[in-house]
């Protein structure tokens, strides 16, 4: 076993997995010194060699598992390890939600040095739960064929895949049929050195229909052979759109700036209270069953028969507005979005819901929460910001402006307790559940209820 901190990049360690980091890898230690395993699992005893050294922690590979841990599981997936998607499939699924529910006590504690008893993370679904998946196409440099699939961890090789257990069956219908048409017509896939190739990444959602965006290294708002691909997505679906979305950048980024009709029709779809035509560019969480419980809590939380105001920050095109608003029908709810063109759809979706409890406004958030802050009606204040969290002007100016109640909902545990950090002097935690919005994932998202102390 370990007993010292000398090691170099090569070496081949013994070592007892005794933890989990919070991106879901085992953790040994030597020492106090920490070596982080993908794919160990803790309770693991196993032989691993260095890969990468720094003077604070270490990363290593697994070599050879001498004996398992009691948590592991064999993966269902044959992709497992290939793919980038999924983090735990081989750990014992109740095991996954104690490691979620660890994550974010210990990322309170250590980031926001808050000691609060976190339960475990409701759990609704484990497997086929995704109603969206955006894949990358690949092409093999022998035989030309196209394929698509996900990248490799920390990589951008293109893994090759038929389906995704963590889809349905709609995403495997989905694969064959994209895969048969790219290589029937011809088409290549985009090369990130050389800058050539024709498709980038097929980008798919599957709520009461299916919705597909093809993103190509084209200007052309037209698609080839458009004909062809419908035929071939004829044979398993029966209503969906096609769009297509220019991305000629040289960039990580998937989407271009704009999507494109090209077959079929919008359609609305079904969000739990109400139904509504869903963007390919708009944010919708992509497991339905946690989206909803994850609402209805917040809801509850507030109170069916709260009257006061809401303030909704970071409220995007009005997808979780309307939701609040349906359900809390007695609230005022003010909703603050910085883009000015998901306002506008915000306030086309309070209108076709016929929500007259809903002002959007564009602004800037901290702006917006400065001009109400001298108010003293009754006021709640809603946040829920992507994974870098709040604007720390933000925060500081939610701390003077006396919010009766903070609801805030994440999917980072590191941003949120530093967020809740900078509230804690003026607000105290009165309630928090983790959700396992994404199951077989290190991701966990978390819902905060605070009360001004």
């Amino acid at each position: 076993m370990l007993n010292n901190i000398d090691i170099q990049k090569g070496d081949i360690i013994d070592a007892e997995i005794i933890d989990f980091g919070s991106n879901g890898e085992g953790v040994a230690k030597c020492g106090v010194y920490p070596i982080f395993i993908p794919f160990a699992v803790k309770g693991d005893i196993l032989r691993a060699r260095i890969t990468w050294t720094s003077k604070d922690y270490a990363f290593g590979e697994i070599v050879e598992i001498v004996e398992p841990s009691k948590d592991r599981v064999k993966p269902p997936c044959p992709y497992f390890e290939k793919c980038g998607g999924c983090d735990l499939q081989n750990v014992a699924y109740d095991t996954q939600l104690e490691m979620k529910r660890e994550n974010v006590k210990r990322s309170l504690k250590k980031v926001g040095g808050l000691d609060v008893n976190v339960p475990l993370p409701v759990s609704l679904n484990e497997w086929e739960y995704r109603n969206k998946l955006a894949l990358p196409f690949g092409q093999n440099k022998r035989s030309g064929r196209v394929y698509l699939g996900f990248f490799e961890k920390r990589s951008h090789s293109v893994v090759p895949m038929k389906w995704c257990k963590l889809q349905g069956q709609w995403a495997a219908d989905l694969i064959e049929d994209v895969g048969e048409w790219a290589n029937e017509c011809g088409l290549t896939a985009y090369d990130e050195q050389s800058g050539k190739g024709y498709l980038r990444h097929a980008v798919a959602r599957m709520l009461d229909t299916l919705t597909l965006t093809l993103v190509i290294n084209d200007k052309s708002k037209n698609l080839k052979d458009l004909v062809r691909l419908t035929e071939k997505l004829n044979r398993h679906f029966k209503d969906y759109a096609i769009f297509v979305s220019n991305n000629v950048r040289n960039t990580n980024v998937i989407m271009g700036d704009s999507v494109h009709l090209v077959y079929g029709e919008e359609r609305a779809q079904d969000l739990g209270k109400f139904k509504a035509v869903v963007s390919p560019m708009s944010f919708l969480q992509v497991n339905d069953k946690v989206r909803d419980a994850i609402y209805d809590d917040v809801c509850d939380k507030i109170g069916a028969d709260f009257d006061g105001e809401i303030v909704e920050l970071y409220s995007g095109v009005g997808l979780l507005t309307a939701q609040l608003a349906l359900r809390l029908k007695s609230a005022n709810i003010t909703a603050v979005e910085i883009i000015t063109e998901a306002t506008k759809d915000a306030d086309a979706l309070m209108r076709n819901l016929a929500l007259e409890n809903v002002t959007n406004i564009c602004a800037d958030a901290a702006k917006y929460v400065e001009e109400i802050a001298e108010s003293k009606t009754s006021r709640v204040l809603i946040l829920d910001p992507p994974r870098k969290g709040c604007d720390e002007r933000v925060l500081e100016v939610a701390k003077s402006a006396e919010f009766e109640k903070i609801v805030y909902i994440s999917c980072n545990p590191q941003t949120l307790a530093r967020d809740l950090k900078t509230l804690s002097s003026t607000y105290k935690i009165e309630y928090i559940q983790p959700y396992d919005m994404f199951p077989e994932t290190r991701h966990v998202e978390t819902v905060v209820v605070l009360d001004r102390a």
